[in-house]
Order: structure tokens, then sequence, then C-alpha cells
């Protein structure tokens, strides 16, 4: 769940300008398909808008052009993260306990990668989510998790 060094990177350049908007830095996914990518996810206490979100990418582009830290041509997008939120960091997972999350393992466990479940707890070696095929529920090490997403249920 940890994200890279180029990630890394480039938040530690963007993420004062980021809160000095009243917005917080969610995350960075840095892609490289056919035309490379950058995606800066924003969050604030009542959500983004667009016009926020346009603000952020103009004040964040000229940072990286200035700082020159993506040296190939590439795609700049802001944006909110979402109803089914990626997570970026462990510590953004506490406030969602007792949602459903979806989690892909970097190895097996019990020959799975893929699980699915509640969120019961949180703490500082991992979590624990209680599957709907288990009595019990298991507890994950915060490095054995490649990728954590929150499954938005609509009632």
């Amino acid at each position: 769940m940890e994200q890279g060094s180029l990630a890394q990177k480039i938040s530690a350049l963007v993420e004062p300008t980021i809160e000095a908007m009243g917005l917080t830095l969610w995350g960075i996914e840095v892609t490289s398909a056919n035309r490379p990518a950058l995606i800066i996810y924003i969050d604030g206490e009542d959500g983004v808008t667009i016009d926020q979100c346009a603000e952020v990418s103009r004040d964040v582009g000229l940072i990286l052009e200035v700082e020159d830290v993506i040296s190939s041509a590439y795609v700049l997008e802001v944006s909110s993260p979402g109803l089914e939120r990626k997570f970026f960091k462990p510590e953004q997972l506490s406030g969602y306990v007792g949602k459903k999350i979806d989690l892909g393992l970097v190895f097996p466990m019990d020959g799975r990668k893929k699980f699915r479940g509640i969120l019961e707890s949180t703490d500082e070696e991992g979590l624990s989510l209680k599957l709907e095929d288990q009595e019990d529920p298991i507890s994950i090490e915060w490095d054995r998790i490649k990728k954590a997403k929150l499954v938005h249920e609509f009632k």
C-alpha cells in the first residue's frame, strides 16, 4: 500500500500547496501506460468541487514544471477520491471501520490474494477484516496489502 518513490517525491512538493487551499492530499498515482499520467487525489471536509480540482491542477502543474520532476510528457489529472476510494496509507482506513472494503494482497494468504469484508479494526500492525463466509475475522499485516479500496453500498 506504500506509494512509489516518484509519488512520494511529488507528494512532498505539492502537499503544502494543497493544504494551503484547505484541502487534503489523499494520494498520488503514477501510471506508465501508452501516455504516462500523474493522478492526484484531493479531498476536503465537504468533498471537492470541479473548480477546486482545476485550481489545484493549475498550481501543481506550475510546481511540477519548475521542479522538472517528470522529464517526459505526461497527463496531469486532479480528482476526488470518489465513493469507492482507494486507500494510499494505512492511517486512511481508520475512519472506515464498519465499512466494506476490498483488499488485494502481495502474496496469497490461505490460497487467496483477494478479500472482501467489513473492516473491524486497524492498528499499527495491520487490520482485522470480517469476511462473509467465515465466523471469525482475519488479521492482515500492512506489509502484505498491495491495494485496498472502499466498497460503496447503495441503499
